[in-house]
């Protein structure tokens, strides 16, 4: 055979080996296909657009093959909002404004229009694509089965198929574990787990979704909140951390920050709240206790959450308090509204907002932690240290130095916390923070920003007290007495530090 015919040929083999390879690269498995073919369902959870439901006994009774003599619960999924403006017009009043949603997920368009818990849906979804058959009953009389009058009828809408893919639940089999379905469209009828049946035998009051707030934490940017008559609190974020704009400007507490964010993302219904039909003309509504506005990143409008007035539970309500709940918050009740949302929660929300707003402040000399400060200078009666964070230690002047006594000084001074915090008009009567200053301290901490420390001499008299002050905060801080010494102390241990012996160089 000539050179030029075997080159061809092995052109031809080459090319058919690729194609058979990249042919079935794509093709399921023997044991793929086996499972497969025990599916009931062939349908991918994301193509589902929309889902009826009718359950006997529940929502309804459900009659032949997907008819309904009663009223159903209608699942849709929420399309993405392309702009925010139009969209937000085109939904229900439920969810006008239910505060921050995931977008693309779900809700309850009958018999009541609210938020749908995305997850009771997913696992619904789940149930049906991963229905298998143990047994496939071929010519079977619906009547024989219990599919005349089935117990449960499931539709789903699929995106690019015409009309509704309807399942059947029939009779439960006798041995147990185990219930008769049937898809409509087809002869035959399906042995499967009785599984499906805990996803699907809800109220509609069931499918609603209990949790208010849907946003990222670390996406807020904003808190303002009212109590009463009292005054406006605004909170704001600067990088990592939270400050108060109104009605004082001051740093705020990390601690109460952090508390007020995960009530705030805990917020979730107990029990809701479906108004009877107005009469007419309707009286006002009372004034919600406080309202509280979240403004966060991505976000085309501020949650609102309004608080009413608290009450005992019912005894014979056992639902668990949140995780991390106060003890009293396990049996008291107060009444919420988010958008048209009226519920009922145990989440102690009201509790943490009714807070005096000069208790937002931070006690804590710093802001910063010391895993965040890259540079320090010290000023004191011996002059300036200068320290730079090197590697794992650092440098105090042009000597290296180790990080351990450098590190006790940084801890003992961004964990001093004061005993009382005083306003500016306080601090000037009791002549706190004035006079020539004890020691500063400039902190850098690259991103997480910089500030500067001031210590004063105790105050002596009837006011005990280190007063110091804070770049950025008009509040003066007094501290315990024994803090002073302490920061003089590891300051002197930085100065004495014997400067590590320089590396000797690898030997080649």
């Amino acid at each position: 055979m000539r050179p030029r015919t075997l080159l061809v040929l092995a052109i031809v083999v080459v090319a058919l080996g690729a194609f058979i390879r990249f042919y079935e690269r794509d093709l399921p498995s023997s044991d793929e296909r086996a499972k497969q073919a025990k599916k009931v369902l062939d349908f991918k959870k994301d193509q589902v657009t929309r889902v009826r439901l009718v359950v006997n006994g529940v929502n309804g009774l459900a009659g032949a093959r997907g008819a309904a003599s009663g009223a159903a619960v209608v699942l849709e999924k929420v399309q993405p909002l392309k702009t925010a403006k139009p969209a937000a017009a085109k939904l229900p009043e439920a969810l006008a404004n239910p505060g921050p949603q995931a977008l693309g997920e779900w809700r309850i368009a009958q018999p009541i229009s609210a938020p749908a818990d995305a997850a009771a849906v997913d696992r619904l979804l789940d149930s049906l694509a991963n229905l298998e058959k143990s047994r496939t009953l071929d010519q079977v009389v619906p009547a024989d089965v219990g599919l005349d009058k089935p117990r449960a009828v499931v539709a789903l809408t699929l995106s690019g198929k015409p009309g509704e893919t309807v399942v059947d639940v029939g009779a439960a089999v006798p041995t147990g574990g185990q219930t008769i379905v049937a898809i409509a469209g087809r002869p035959q009828a399906y042995v499967v787990g009785d599984s499906l049946m805990s996803d699907v035998n809800k109220k509609p009051g069931d499918w609603r979704d209990r949790q208010m707030f849907h946003g990222d934490r670390d996406a807020v940017e904003r808190l303002a909140w009212t109590v009463g008559s009292g005054p406006r609190v605004v909170l704001a974020r600067r990088g990592d951390r939270f400050w108060l704009e109104s009605p004082i400007v001051d740093r705020a507490d990390r601690d109460q920050v952090e508390k007020l964010l995960s009530d705030l993302v805990g917020l979730s219904a107990e029990s809701f709240v479906d108004a009877p039909p107005p009469p007419s003309p309707p009286p006002p509504p009372p004034p919600p206790h406080s309202v509280l506005e979240a403004v966060v990143a991505g976000q085309p409008a501020p949650f609102r959450v309004e608080l009413g007035a608290s009450h005992p539970a019912h005894p014979a309500d056992t639902a668990p308090a949140p995780p991390g709940a106060p003890p009293e918050a396990a049996g008291t009740l107060t009444s919420a509204r988010v958008g048209a949302t009226a519920f009922e929660t145990r989440s102690s929300l009201a509790e943490t907002l009714a807070r005096p707003p000069a208790e937002w402040r931070s006690p804590l000399l710093s802001g910063l932690e010391v895993h965040q400060v890259d540079a320090v200078v010290v000023r004191d009666a011996q002059g300036a240290l200068q320290l730079t964070r090197s590697d794992t230690d650092w440098k105090r002047g042009a000597a290296t130095i180790s990080y351990l006594p450098v590190s006790d000084l940084l801890f003992a001074v961004t964990e001093a916390k004061a005993d009382r915090l005083l306003t500016p008009a306080e601090a000037a009567a009791q002549g706190a923070g004035a006079g020539q200053p004890a020691a500063t301290f400039e902190l850098k901490g690259g991103q997480a920003g910089s500030e500067t420390i001031t210590l004063y001499p105790p105050l002596a008299g009837a006011t005990h007290g280190v007063p110091a002050r804070v770049s950025g905060r008009d509040t003066v801080l007094l501290l315990p007495e024994p803090k002073l010494k302490e920061i003089r102390d590891r300051v002197d241990a930085v100065r004495a530090a014997k400067p590590l012996p320089p590396e000797k160089p690898a030997k080649k």
